[in-house]
């Protein structure tokens, strides 16, 4: 299966916004991955197998992923029990998600 980087994923990456920022609400700290490995990670995390359709593009660095879910929302998985019943949302759009955002830390 082709997997790919949202095109807004791409954007924020470009725009030179901090990668490492907190959230207002749980889980707090969104960790993104270097946009060079976001492919190879999805991969090695095999999201396309136990979450088709999501792009999984950070950590919590306490065992969660943040990902693009199929219908665009940005939601958080386990890394462990991925899948898509699992995944709750954080935000209804990416931009909804940026804006949820903190200064880099």
């Amino acid at each position: 299966m082709d997997v790919s980087a949202p095109q807004e994923l791409i954007s924020y990456y470009s725009s030179g916004k901090p990668l490492v920022c907190e959230l207002d609400a749980d889980p707090y700290l969104c960790e993104f991955w270097p946009l060079s490995e976001l492919v190879t990670y999805n991969q090695e995390y095999e999201v396309p197998k136990y979450a088709p359709g999501f792009f999984g593009f950070a950590t919590s660095g306490g065992g969660e992923m943040f990902a693009i879910s199929p219908s665009g929302s940005v939601v958080h998985l386990p890394f462990i029990g991925m899948a898509p019943s699992a995944a709750l949302t954080l935000a209804p759009t990416w931009s909804a998600f940026e804006a949820q955002l903190r200064g880099a830390l």
